[in-house]
């Protein structure tokens, strides 16, 4: 008889940072996007745990060990009144999926967003990831088809960004 898998989902802490940038690197890695993920520890203890923290993370443990991660940070609309939540990485270990980890974590997020008075869990999924668009589907997140996301970044930014002739009013 197989025991039940038993896991709890919770605030991350500062000292769970080594293992949310173990999970962030497993994550860049499905995505072959090693070489984006820049951030230290440091970074991660200034911009997720500081006095003004840009990001929140929960964390799903089982034992003593993270085994997954949820990292939100809050958005300002234009049209709306207040702040939204954007998931930026959802990740479970692949020896951990299949299990409920995910919906728990997904759970929480949700919950954040109505802790903070956000509408929407705003979030992307990569196209070539069918069981991720699969699993946000079937937890209710609705695909906008009209919505494509497009980024800036290397040398195009460089580009535009040269060419910017604003006059910036010095303060002094």
């Amino acid at each position: 008889m197989e025991q039940a898998f038993s896991f709890h989902v919770r605030s991350a802490q500062p000292t769970d940072i080594p293992a949310l940038m173990r999970l962030k690197r497993q994550l860049a890695e499905g995505e072959n996007a090693v070489h984006a993920v820049r951030a230290t520890e440091a970074h991660w203890l200034r911009d997720g745990f500081g006095p003004n923290a840009g990001f929140c993370a929960f964390v799903a443990e089982h034992g003593d060990r993270i085994i997954g991660m949820a990292t939100c940070s809050k958005r300002v609309i234009t049209g709306w009144n207040g702040t939204i939540l954007f998931l930026q990485d959802m990740f479970v270990e692949t020896d951990h999926r299949q299990r409920g980890v995910a919906r728990a974590l997904m759970n929480r997020v949700a919950a954040h967003a109505r802790e903070i008075g956000s509408p929407i869990v705003e979030l992307t999924v990569r196209s070539d990831n069918p069981a991720a668009q699969a699993f946000y589907r079937n937890a209710g997140c609705m695909p906008l088809p009209q919505c494509l996301t497009y980024v800036l970044a290397g040398s195009s930014l460089t580009t535009l960004a040269d060419q910017d002739k604003t006059d910036l009013a010095l303060a002094g």
